[in-house]
């Protein structure tokens, strides 16, 4: 299921980000139960809403995202507790489990609206989802944005599935966001070279090879000199030898000042080989600040889509965290991005005047700027249906000792697009 997901992936791998993670294990288990965070009626009116009550209910796969229901519930939490829209309680009745299964997922989805009458899903962590029925149903879902049931060719104010950081696979894209800016900015220094070389990793699926077409438009747009972009390696393999001497020879017969690694799992391996094979340059993964990770990737470099420096946002997210369950940690893969799905329909909610229906709702964030100041977005619609809008991230390298990550820079934000180059074909 891990490499099912990433490969869909055409902007910047960042759903390995999130999932590579779990198929090292890391990942807690749940039930599937939310655990009844809200207070109030419970659905049972026509949209899940009554005057006091909105339910919801989250679905992803729960192997991958077993602390997603956690992260919803803490924000739902603060919300309730603080009277947040007076008169309004939000009640998350459960995280339900897709299994990564698209039949699966159509089944729990079509149980959680015509069952149990959902308002809307939140946390939306699935990669299958049933978009159409669900658009269908006017049955808002808010989420990662894993499918591209969240995207549009052109910004649109009709769709009734919203990610945090707008559409990230997009099945036909027509641009790329920026987002090898901050990497550009800091290995462009390190290699003393304005266009530092590099070589773009993916597998063998054809989806892997727009994952490689995809992502060396946006390297190259930034200021890489792309010299090899290929989705080559097979998905189930242990040797990469065959493929290592080809990198470190791409730059005209030289080792490349990067290599970028678009798989998940593969890549400590790979990193490995190259390892081993006398690279050395700058390796980059898609696989996020993990802790988990920092020692077999020492010395390597990643992305957070967030500001994992200090600021008011991440000591209020932790704070929300360890008063709904003392002893949670922020879980940049899991409950962390499910926090943020709660957020924005938090923040949507508090932008409807009257009664909370869904088409009221359903307005609110297809017109919002979505952030919470220092800590993630902005992601600005109806502009982020095509491409995340801006382009937000934080470049971090795993410490050589492998004691954790260090921040090589501030948390930014891009509005520049490209298009797809032709001259990469994957």
């Amino acid at each position: 299921m891990t490499f099912t997901i990433r490969s869909k992936i055409g902007l910047a791998g960042a759903v390995a980000t999130l999932m590579a993670v779990a198929a090292c294990g890391s990942s807690s288990s749940s039930s599937s139960s939310g655990g009844g965070s809200a207070t109030g009626q419970s659905g049972g009116v026509s949209g899940g809403a009554s005057s006091t009550t909105i339910k919801v209910a989250g679905i992803g796969p729960l192997a991958q995202f077993g602390d997603a229901a956690v992260g919803a519930q803490a924000r739902f939490k603060r919300f309730n507790d603080t009277n947040e829209v007076p008169g309004v309680k939000i009640d998350f009745s459960e995280f339900a489990d897709d299994k990564g299964d698209p039949a699966t997922a159509t089944s729990e989805v079509r149980r959680l609206v015509n069952a149990e009458r959902v308002f809307a899903i939140v946390p939306d962590m699935s990669a299958v989802n049933p978009g159409p029925f669900l658009a269908a149903q006017k049955v808002l879902y808010v989420g990662g944005g894993y499918d591209d049931s969240y995207c549009t060719d052109k910004p649109s104010t009709s769709l009734w599935g919203f990610g945090i950081y707008g559409c990230w696979v997009p099945a036909s894209p027509q641009v790329i966001p920026d987002t090898y800016a901050r990497a550009y900015k800091y290995l462009s220094a390190k290699a003393g070279t304005p266009h530092p070389s590099l070589v773009l990793v993916s597998d063998d699926s054809q989806a892997g090879k727009n994952v490689a077409r995809f992502q060396a438009s946006a390297a190259e747009g930034a200021g890489f000199t792309v010299v090899d972009a290929r989705g080559n390696v097979p998905t189930v393999t242990s040797d990469f030898t065959p493929y290592v001497q080809k990198w470190l020879s791409a730059n005209r017969g030289k080792q490349p000042d990067v290599i970028t690694c678009a798989l998940t799992t593969q890549c400590l391996p790979i990193y490995d080989a190259v390892k081993a094979a006398g690279f050395r340059g700058a390796f980059q993964t898609p696989l996020g600040p993990v802790d988990l990770l920092a020692k077999p990737l020492a010395g390597s470099y990643t992305f957070a889509f967030y500001n994992t420096d200090t600021s008011p946002g991440l000591t209020q997210l932790k704070a929300d965290l360890q008063a709904f369950k003392s002893g949670t940690a922020a879980v940049g893969y899991s409950n962390v991005p499910a926090y943020f799905a709660a957020d924005m329909f938090v923040q949507a909610l508090k932008k409807v005047k009257g009664k909370p229906t869904r088409e009221a709702v359903q307005h609110a964030l297809a017109t919002q700027t979505w952030e919470i100041p220092g800590l993630v977005g902005p992601t600005t619609y109806p502009a982020s249906t095509v491409a995340p809008t801006p382009s937000c991230s934080q470049f971090l390298q795993a410490k050589p000792d492998g004691s954790g990550f260090a921040s090589l820079g501030t948390y930014a934000c891009s509005t520049k697009q490209y298009k797809i180059n032709p001259r990469f074909t994957g």
